[in-house]
């Protein structure tokens, strides 16, 4: 759990940037070729057998078609922060460097902010990866445990029908993995790893995008406080160019961070979409059983995951904006011309919109989030229309 542990100084993404190394995304030049393996095992265990292997029916085409837009959601959303490791490297350095001038150079209640709020963002990362680990531990094992449990009934009962349920709906290279136990094995010996490793790159890939749009949130929020103190200690003389400084850094990691999500915010929202009506359409279609169970925990995980980004899209464009009313509320009135030529610099800044985008077309709020439900609900209806 060394992954997961907590690192100095506050006010950074430790735990994400430590993961995005395992992939290459962050650390030398000699680490990015981590990226190949991933890749290589999304499309050879994944992509090929549900492209151009076919299915037995029309229930499991659905299931198959739904996880396979599921993990391309993941790993092209992996392999798009890839792209973009440069980008993610100078927002580390500015977070870096944001974090240390805070704590070296702002009052007391502006440290303790970021450090409690760090010590949050930490805990609430430490709990998401444990709850993606348990749901991945289910997801990989219970086929196996359903497997079991159909073969047990098949020796107490001679005309009962042996079943084997797989991790994944495909055909994997012309196996007989329904019907042959030892192709079964084979299958459950090459999937197991990779069900792990496509729960691993989906929730580094959440956990980035959350994490590194909370800290522009916190930095917001941390050049408000610092313009409360400000005014409360009346030293707008002495701390204005620093407050002028954080807000300019703060503007400058957002911008980062939303050229550094954008692509990879524009394929969640079109997928989602696909991912959402297919898995709906499974659901209606389907019996209750084991493949109906690890569908929906991946509709849980989509869902939770699309709905994180809208809020803290619209959390982040919040914070921003609020930046111009503290300086409407800081008593710029009273103050000398020069003060408020500096405090009109950082209204006009903050008057600028702020946000992560989906492709620069839509900012993510929770007015998006409704019509992602709607746009889904009406292709779930036409796609039950068809069947």
């Amino acid at each position: 759990m060394n992954f997961l542990r907590q690192e100095q100084p506050a006010g950074m993404p430790h735990i994400s940037i430590k993961l995005l190394r395992v992939f290459g995304v962050t650390g030398g030049p000699d680490e990015r070729f981590r990226i190949l393996p991933v890749m290589l095992t999304y499309v050879f265990c994944i992509v090929v057998p549900k492209c151009f292997f076919g299915y037995p029916d029309l229930e499991i085409t659905i299931i198959g078609t739904a996880e396979l837009i599921f993990q391309t959601n993941s790993f092209c959303g992996m392999f798009l922060l890839f792209l973009n490791r440069s980008k993610l490297a100078e927002f580390i350095q500015h977070a870096r460097s944001f974090s240390q001038t805070v704590i070296r150079a702002s009052p007391p209640a502006v440290v303790q902010h970021l450090t409690t709020q760090h010590d949050m963002i930490h805990k609430i990362t430490r709990i998401f990866c444990i709850v993606v680990m348990f749901a991945a531990h289910f997801y990989a094992l219970a086929p196996f445990l359903s497997t079991l449990y159909t073969f047990y009934g098949t020796v107490r009962n001679k005309n009962a029908t042996m079943h084997y349920t797989l991790q994944m709906e495909e055909n994997f290279y012309g196996l007989q993995t329904r019907t042959s136990a030892t192709h079964y094995l084979i299958f459950g010996i090459v999937m197991t790893p990779t069900a792990y490793l496509c729960a691993f790159t989906g929730t580094v890939k959440t956990l980035t995008i959350c994490n590194i749009t909370t800290y522009c949130i916190l930095y917001f929020q941390l050049v408000q406080l610092k313009l409360q103190t400000v005014k409360q200690d009346n030293t707008f003389r002495q701390e204005l160019k620093s407050v002028i400084k954080m807000h300019q850094d703060a503007l400058h990691c957002a911008s980062l961070v939303e050229s550094i999500t954008s692509l990879v915010l524009l394929q969640q929202l079109l997928l989602c979409v696909l991912i959402w009506s297919s898995m709906l359409l499974y659901f209606t279609v389907s019996g209750f059983n084991v493949n109906f169970m690890n569908l929906f925990v991946l509709f849980v995980y989509d869902t939770t995951v699309t709905f994180a980004y809208c809020y803290l899209g619209e959390k982040l464009s919040y914070e921003s904006a609020r930046v111009a009313h503290t300086v409407y509320e800081s008593g710029w009135e009273t103050q000398t011309t020069d003060i408020q030529k500096d405090l009109q610099l950082i209204l006009v800044r903050a008057q600028s919109p702020v946000g992560i985008t989906a492709g620069k077309f839509y900012y993510m709020n929770m007015e998006l989030f409704g019509i992602i439900v709607k746009t889904t609900y009406s292709f779930f209806v036409i796609l039950r229309d068809q069947i």
